[in-house]
């Protein structure tokens, strides 16, 4: 037997094995992938955190707004809702938690100009047993106040 039949008999029964348990091998490596997902716990140096799950993400808007008193509203500032230039209005539903004592403590009055970042709020039941006059009837989108920057009182 040559050297070069040799070889060549090498080669074709490693690539047979390889074919073989070829299905085996990419369903190894996953697994070996999956688990290592999880290693990340007590890693914290090389080991990226993920800030929200995909459907959970919210987008952080930034809007120029007037205030504006909304007849029969209701919000954060009772009937002073923003207006950002377009046919909707935002009503301010429910301030950040991680800075709500100090957006807790602006005096938002009546034609303020401001410069909000914001995203869009889950309605809950805070404000049903508040008595207004009967709720606004035009488009508003209820929003979480994240940030303020007073531009003109």
């Amino acid at each position: 037997m040559s050297k070069s039949s040799s070889k060549q008999e090498i080669i074709g029964s490693a690539k047979r094995a390889f074919s073989i348990n070829f299905p085996f091998y990419v369903f190894a490596l996953g697994i070996l992938l999956a688990f290592s997902a999880f290693q990340c716990e007590d890693e914290e140096d090389w080991c990226a955190t993920p800030t929200c799950e995909v459907e959970e993400c919210e987008i952080i808007n930034v809007a120029n707004v007037t205030v504006e008193n909304i007849v029969c509203g209701v919000g954060v500032w009772d009937n002073l809702w923003l207006n950002d230039g377009s046919n909707v209005y935002l009503q301010p539903y429910s301030l950040d938690e991680y800075n709500k004592s100090k957006l807790e403590k602006l005096e938002i009055e009546d034609k303020m100009q401001l410069k909000i970042q914001y995203v869009t709020a889950k309605k809950d039941d805070r404000y049903k047993d508040v008595a207004v006059c009967m709720a606004y009837v035009g488009e508003s989108r209820p929003i979480t106040i994240i940030d303020i920057e007073i531009i003109e009182n």
